[in-house]
């Protein structure tokens, strides 16, 4: 009687695990998505916002950016010595539904970014990053180098180079929508 209760036990166990590895079982969800693309886009967007949560938090508390700041000053890093204009950043941006502008005045505000009026064409203005600019993201590249590895890391090399895969895959191919 023993052994069967310890049977039951372990079965349980298990299904309630594999439960709990579902994406369903993760947002707690009974209804079946309806369809796999539908899953598989939550799933998508809710792990995204788990992994840059703390990284956001950390950028916030310690240096005052938001990801997105962040984001454009690696951009223009990219960059440097060249500048680039407010559309040639939002077209790298990671997030699309950044307002470039609004961003790079407080960088410009932080003495991060210069602004400058083009020299081929004066009515356009470009964006240059600054060497405080510089100063902070070398302060900031061993804890983005970090990052990564302390998050994700434990999926291991292969399959973290299986989901780049496949997630290049998907970016490839989005379709419109309407």
């Amino acid at each position: 009687m023993l052994f069967r209760s310890l049977l039951t036990i372990v079965v349980d166990t298990t299904i309630v695990s594999l439960v709990a590895k579902s994406f369903a079982g993760q947002i707690k969800q009974t209804r079946p998505f309806d369809s796999s693309a539908q899953e598989a886009m939550l799933a998508i967007r809710r792990t995204s916002a788990l992994i840059l949560a703390p990284w956001e938090k950390f950028l916030k508390a310690r240096f005052g950016l938001s990801a997105s700041l962040y984001n454009i000053l690696r951009i223009l890093r990219g960059s440097h010595p060249g500048a680039l204009t407010c559309s040639e950043i939002s077209e790298r941006a990671i997030d699309c539904e950044t307002d470039v502008t609004r961003l790079v005045d407080q960088l410009t505000t932080r003495g991060l970014v210069e602004r400058r009026r083009s020299t081929k064409d004066r009515r356009v203005v470009e964006v240059s990053i600054t060497t405080k600019g510089l100063d902070l993201l070398r302060e900031l590249d061993p804890h983005a180098e970090r990052m990564p590895g302390a998050l994700i890391g434990h999926v291991g090399e292969e399959k973290l180079r299986q989901l780049a895969t496949l997630l290049i895959e998907v970016l490839e191919g989005i379709g419109t929508y309407p």
